[in-house]
């Protein structure tokens, strides 16, 4: 199963509503941030940027979105620490599944690129 964690907004590249990394660096850029909620959200995009690989530029495709394996637990719990800070900041933050894509442009042991298809099956939001 693959989760993507999604925002209301829609992302100029890939035309697919914006994940919550986007939404974070947004709401950091705000300043409606207090000190210890912009420490909060550094420390998580932090862990992300030192623990989360970076795919290489050549699958960096505009239109390529990004998904969680539901495997790759200690990345699922740490991208909920975002969920709550966008929320308790008015954000709708919504999870995707998606048992299977078939488009995919990019994985490792944590994530995957993908291009969404009529191929992927349902997309359930939660």
């Amino acid at each position: 199963m693959y989760l993507r964690f999604i925002t209301q907004g829609i992302d100029e590249d890939s035309l697919q509503r914006k994940g919550v990394f986007v939404a974070s660096y947004e709401l950091l850029d705000s300043g409606n941030l207090t000190q210890e909620e912009c420490e909060r959200a550094r420390s998580v995009l932090n862990w992300f940027n030192e623990n989360l690989p970076h795919p290489p530029e050549a699958s960096k495709l505009p239109r390529a979105i990004h998904w969680f394996k539901s495997s790759a637990e200690e990345c699922v719990s740490k991208v909920w620490e975002l969920v709550y800070l966008l929320r308790e900041h008015g954000h709708h933050i919504e999870v995707q599944k998606c048992r299977k894509l078939v488009s995919i442009v990019y994985e490792d042991k944590y994530q995957v690129a993908a291009f969404v298809s009529m191929l992927d099956g349902k997309i359930s939001l939660q």
